[in-house]
């Protein structure tokens, strides 16, 4: 059973090893994406470096030949609307769900100050960075 389906029961957490793990494998997978609710600045620091790494693969694949992933084209992609796309199908539901099993101090921490926050000035980029052309995208981190 998947962590919210497995707290939606009244029992959630008992002292068994499949709950402890459970747990554990959530904190880690929680931390593994928690890069955008920490603090603006550390988001964005964390964010132009993970879009370099893609572009840097994007770069490898296009001396190769082969076709880039998408996302990872440094001439056309947008790394906001990329990031949009991630906190909402990935970080979103997933801290969503990890801090409702964690005391309300956390949500609000996690959630209010950071995610969303972050989420607006995303948003907020992706609005004026509409007008760059094609070519420009590898300027929007900078």
């Amino acid at each position: 059973m998947a962590f919210k389906g497995r707290m939606s029961t009244k029992k959630f957490p008992e002292d068994t090893d499949e709950d402890k793990q459970m747990i554990l494998n959530m904190c880690i997978y929680a931390s593994d994406h928690c890069n955008p609710c920490k603090n603006s600045i550390m988001y964005f620091k964390w964010m132009a470096a993970e879009m370099e790494e893609y572009y840097q693969q994007g770069d490898i694949e296009k001396k190769m030949g082969y076709t880039v992933t998408e996302g990872y084209d440094r001439t056309t992609c947008n790394p906001f609307k990329y990031q949009i796309g991630y906190i909402e199908v990935v970080v979103e539901p997933l801290m969503t769900a990890w801090t409702d099993f964690l005391p309300l101090i956390c949500k609000q921490e996690v959630i209010s100050k950071g995610l969303d926050e972050n989420k607006k000035l995303i948003l907020q980029k992706i609005q004026e960075t509409n007008n760059y052309g094609p070519n420009n995208n590898q300027d929007m981190l900078q």
